[in-house]
């Protein structure tokens, strides 16, 4: 059990009656803090020997050993004559350096409870949560749009894209949808038709660029809704159609239009 000296009479201390003299045979009564319910001191730091309850000071007025108190525990001492009228009351006492009755807790130095086993901060989330919800993840999912500046003079930043062109198959007559910005979008079925929305409706942001392959045996044809498409080196608008095995780029250059070229693209 651990012990810490008492702040009050803990070692040789002297008291005295109201007139100025020893308080020889003087009592000090010790209980639980703010009860009447007695409660053990002990004569030295080992805890093991209580001290008597309560105690008698000697003909000069001191306390005959030293007073350790429980760690955790806070005391009310009661001073006494030896006719036991009593001349002080000290209430809510704790054991000198007791950090776990004057400590602070580290939610109120915070705000935030949390822990690290072996460091004695309790109320907290366990060494796993926090590893798995705030540690560095292999292969994170993002949620929302990450963004990255382009460090031009004027600094925008643009949506994260990728390093290549991650492949969409279609088997059908097929409308782009936001998701298909930066990918390629591969079609292979008989006469289809690939379909660019109007921007009211799926708004690209201007500088989509879009992949386009056909590997079916039959043209593909390439049409805008509302918006305006042309066929790149032209001013030609409009349906646009795309070779056996041939591949388009399609590019927004503005809010409703798109450039549209490549091999097999006419």
């Amino acid at each position: 059990m651990s012990v810490f000296l008492s702040p009050l009479a803990g070692s040789g201390a002297q008291f005295f009656t109201n007139a100025g003299t020893p308080l020889a045979g003087g009592k000090i009564w010790t209980y639980a803090a703010g009860t009447t319910t007695p409660t053990a001191t002990y004569t030295s730091e080992a805890g093991t020997t209580p001290n008597a309850n309560p105690i008698i000071l000697d003909a000069n007025g001191r306390v005959p050993n030293q007073i350790w108190l429980t760690e955790g525990v806070n005391y009310k001492f009661v001073l006494m004559t030896s006719t036991n009228v009593t001349l002080g009351t000290f209430d809510d006492l704790a054991g000198i350096n007791d950090i776990s009755i004057t400590g602070v807790a580290w939610a109120d130095v915070t705000g935030t409870p949390t822990t690290l086993a072996g460091y004695g901060i309790t109320n907290a989330i366990t060494a796993a949560t926090a590893a798995a919800t705030y540690a560095p993840i292999a292969s994170p999912t993002f949620t929302g749009t990450a963004q990255i500046p382009d460090n031009a003079p004027t600094n925008t930043n643009y949506p994260v894209g990728y390093r290549d062109a991650p492949q969409v198959s279609k088997t059908a007559n097929y409308t782009l949808i936001l998701s298909d910005a930066s990918k390629s979008v591969l079609m292979n079925g008989t006469s289809l038709t690939l379909s660019i929305p109007a921007n009211g409706t799926v708004a690209f942001p201007v500088g989509t660029v879009i992949l386009v392959v056909n590997t079916n045996t039959t043209s593909l044809s390439v049409a805008i809704t509302t918006d305006t498409l042309t066929l790149a080196n032209t001013t030609t608008t409009g349906t646009r159609t795309v070779a056996r095995n041939g591949m388009a780029v399609l590019h927004k250059i503005s809010s409703t239009a798109w450039l549209i070229g490549g091999p097999g693209v006419s």
